[in-house]
């Protein structure tokens, strides 16, 4: 296999707290994950999970806790994704070139990124109406991923924000559904995307509030009831992701860029403004990573 998809997902719950073993079953069976009792108040609470986090995403992510965890914390939920595939159509190393890429528009100003280049028979739709959405699909080698590139028309910061605003699964399920394989040239920057995210806001405004609060939080399906005891919390949700994109191979790309570059392609994509990242696992559907691209450097 060419692919490597690590996903590492843990629940660090403080030691005095008892747990249902009926959970940590479930837990483990479900979702591969750790289920660790840790006394969270300790001084190296922290490094005990960033080390588990470490090992496993290879060392791409070493600080997935950053700085001392609160002394009120009853539990901690991590979670880290690791990606790394070769595409199945490679990009030409060799006309990889200083660009400028624009993050506000293509009047405003810019900074020099790597980009690089690929023309080839690749998913491609534009849906044509008001907001003239261009979407390409790069394969990875073992057909499991894809890397789905999407962007609007006369793309600036503003204007991708206003299309997240109005995105939902279901509109980029239908223009993945509508691609057709096409003669395309894309033009790529290099990328090594980092994203550190807590996710407790973006839970709570998905209606999962109560869990975060000592008053109200219901945990009993987790914890057996502590006899008057302090009630479970979620006090983090705490998620990281590494991503690289890059040429991943050059071998036998001079000839090829300068036919290309006569020729010319009917379906063009040029990442020199911002756009979208859709990494989609085929088999199921399922999205590994999701987001913008405002600073590809």
């Amino acid at each position: 296999s060419t692919q490597i998809i690590r996903v590492a997902n843990a629940i660090f719950y403080h030691n005095s707290i008892p747990i249902s073993q009926q959970y940590v079953k479930l837990a483990r069976e479900l979702y591969g994950s750790l289920v660790y009792p840790l006394d969270l108040n300790a001084d190296n609470s922290a490094g005990v999970i960033n080390r588990w986090v470490n090992d496993m995403t290879a060392g791409k992510i070493s600080r997935m806790i950053e700085g001392p965890i609160s002394n009120s914390a009853g539990m901690v939920v991590a979670n880290a994704l690791y990606f790394k595939a070769e595409w199945k159509r490679q990009f030409d190393g060799y006309s990889t070139r200083d660009t400028a890429f624009f993050p506000d528009g293509m009047d405003r100003s810019s900074y020099s990124v790597k980009m690089m280049f690929l023309s080839a028979c690749l998913p491609f739709y534009r849906t044509y109406d008001a907001s003239d959405i261009t979407i390409v699909g790069l394969p990875y080698r073992d057909n499991i991923t894809t890397m789905y590139l999407i962007q609007p028309a006369n793309s600036s910061r503003m204007t991708l924000r206003r299309l997240q605003g109005t995105l939902n699964a279901k509109t980029v399920e239908s223009w993945i559904a509508r691609m057709k394989l096409q003669k395309t040239s894309v033009r790529l920057p290099k990328m090594h995307l980092r994203s550190s995210l807590d996710l407790s806001q973006s839970f709570q405004r998905l209606g999962f509030s109560s869990i975060f609060s000592p008053a109200k939080s219901d945990l009993s399906n987790m914890f057996p009831a502590s006899g008057g005891g302090q009630k479970p919390y979620v006090n983090q949700i705490v998620h990281k992701l590494d991503l690289t994109v890059d040429e991943s191979g050059t071998e036998g790309a001079a000839a090829t860029a300068a036919l290309i570059d006569r020729i010319g392609s009917p379906a063009f994509f040029n990442g020199n403004t911002p756009f979208l990242i859709y990494l989609r696992h085929e088999p199921t559907g399922l999205p590994l990573f999701y987001g913008p691209v405002f600073d590809p450097r």
